[in-house]
């Protein structure tokens, strides 16, 4: 898959879509991981984490590292 996923970084995770319109909204650790990161996850042998954004519902996956 040509996809890659950024590291999962250090500070809050902050909705970047949200934050194109001027609002600052962390993001909350969310259980389900889209399909695409699932088997992208099983290929590369990589943990990943989803995030979800509280206001605009929004998902983010990233490497955990």
């Amino acid at each position: 898959m040509a996809k890659d996923y950024r590291s999962l970084p250090d500070d809050p995770v902050i909705c970047e879509n949200c934050a194109r319109t001027g609002h600052k909204v962390e993001m909350q650790p969310h259980d389900k991981l889209p399909m695409e990161a699932v088997e992208w996850a099983k290929e590369e042998d990589t943990e990943l984490q989803s995030y979800r954004c509280p206001s605009c519902e929004s998902i983010e996956v990233f490497r955990v590292d």
